[in-house]
């Protein structure tokens, strides 16, 4: 069993791989059977995440997730966090709380919430299992652009 400090590093690396655009090293933290629930737009399996989170972190030419609060409590590791996210014509913030499940050094599962009315205002309303968010998408949580 991994420690909590050691579970904490690995949700914080998630989302400053997000910031970093760094997509091989946010791929080698999710386990193989990864799976993120994101508000307002439901499951993502592991290719789906990577593919949202991929055009949000290209989209994007500025990102900045900035962790306002980290606990954790054995496997569970929540973290709260500002995000602010820039493109031509369009600056995005949103505040992220994030929920990571993290089994033997690698994410297994997470949670993302932020503010809805937020994300409809900057990128209109949730209209399919496909269509993205702010962090973990194409607002990140990261969850999410």
């Amino acid at each position: 069993m991994q420690s909590m400090q050691a579970n904490k590093q690995v949700a914080l690396a998630f989302l400053q791989a997000i910031e970093d655009g760094d997509a091989a090293a946010l791929t080698a933290l999710l386990a193989p059977t990864f799976t993120w629930w994101v508000a307002r737009w439901g499951d993502r399996t592991r290719a789906e995440f990577l593919d949202a989170v991929g055009r949000t972190m290209r989209g994007f030419e500025q990102r900045r997730i900035s962790v306002t609060g980290i606990t954790a409590e054995g496997a569970r590791v929540a973290v709260e966090a500002d995000g602010h996210f820039e493109r031509p014509g369009l600056v995005y913030r949103n505040a992220y709380h994030y929920l990571f499940i993290v089994e033997g050094g690698r994410i297994a599962s997470g949670r993302e919430y932020f503010d809805t009315a937020a994300a409809a205002a900057a990128f209109g309303p949730a209209v399919t299992a496909t269509t993205t968010p702010a962090t973990a998408t194409e607002t990140t949580s990261g969850a999410s652009p």
